[in-house]
């Protein structure tokens, strides 16, 4: 969706408003506005920042949307206007910013298409979600039009062992260091079985008990020294794998998507850390910003993504 250049101006002079901090802790209004910073007259300058370059093209392709000329130009003027403003990396469509240790602002940059705006508003609309709102990154102001959003800053989950260290089970954790790859086929399982009991799929949960023992259990009694069911496993994980189950289910994830390098934590002010379904479509380069370490992959041409497509891989 186009936005139109008088709703643009009127937006500008608008002042942030109570609605914008909607679940935010009760505080003074001033000392909120220190906590998120001025995400309108930031995310407006970004923007505009990037669209600028970008009608600098002679094709306005989305492809070019990150050529390290427009990347750099654009980087340039925000730096200069906002000194503290980190740039942290961009996917094809948003390009997302430091407001300060804990909180990140994603910006709307696509050109040609209104799929920033329509996944910054499926941000918002999952970190509102009364089921599943727990492990997705919490939106605390954002742009009418969703060309920004104000948001926790995810750091990714790197290594299987951090990523489980979030999914303790006193039942299977010596198999966790003897042989991660075991207690990661565990792990799925217990996440498909547990699903198939929301959806009362009497069928799929005798399958998946059938090759819990045909596949699983012998190697679960070499490492315990004794039989455990599949049940008693499942019911070993804490609450948070159950918010995890929920999400799949209502956002058709792939569960081989609930992983390491797929998922991150926020910290609080108080420095708690919270798991969290982590926006792959511009993780990698969060990483290279936080310095952590990534894959390299070759860049490639990526069409409209589509909102809500069945089965997904975690894009939010």
């Amino acid at each position: 969706m186009k936005l139109l250049l008088e709703n643009w101006k009127r937006y500008i002079k608008e002042e942030l408003r109570p609605e914008d901090y909607e679940d935010f802790p009760q505080k003074e209004n001033e000392e909120a506005e220190a906590y998120l910073g001025n995400p309108k007259e930031i995310g407006e300058f970004i923007y505009r920042a990037f669209r600028q370059e970008l009608e600098k093209q002679p094709d306005d392709t989305e492809a070019q949307l990150w050529s390290d000329r427009i990347v750099s130009d654009a980087n340039s003027k925000i730096k200069k206007q906002f000194p503290n403003v980190k740039y942290l990396g961009n996917g094809v469509f948003r390009t997302a910013f430091t407001l300060n240790k804990n909180l990140i602002i994603k910006v709307n940059t696509s050109y040609t298409t209104d799929n920033g705006q329509m996944m910054n508003k499926e941000d918002f609309t999952l970190s509102r979600d009364p089921q599943t709102s727990k492990i997705f990154p919490k939106v605390y102001s954002h742009d009418p039009d969703f060309n920004w959003i104000v948001m926790d800053l995810v750091y990714p989950i790197i290594t299987p062992k951090e990523f489980y260290s979030f999914f303790p089970n006193n039942i299977i954790a010596p198999i966790l260091v003897k042989e991660p790859m075991l207690y990661r086929l565990i792990f799925h399982n217990s996440i498909r079985l547990e699903i198939a009991r929301m959806k009362k799929n009497k069928k799929l949960f005798v399958e998946l008990n059938d090759i819990y023992k045909t596949k699983l259990s012998a190697g679960i009694e070499n490492h315990l020294g004794k039989k455990v069911s599949m049940d008693k496993i499942v019911s070993g994980f804490k609450p948070l794998f159950l918010q995890v189950c929920n999400a799949i289910l209502k956002h058709n994830i792939k569960i081989e998507e609930v992983r390491a390098n797929n998922t991150g934590f926020t910290i609080d002010q108080s420095g708690n850390k919270s798991f969290v379904l982590l926006d792959s479509s511009i993780d990698a380069s969060i990483k290279k910003a936080l310095k952590q370490p990534e894959p390299k992959v070759a860049p490639t041409k990526q069409k409209k993504q589509i909102v809500n497509a069945a089965t997904t891989t975690i894009r939010r």
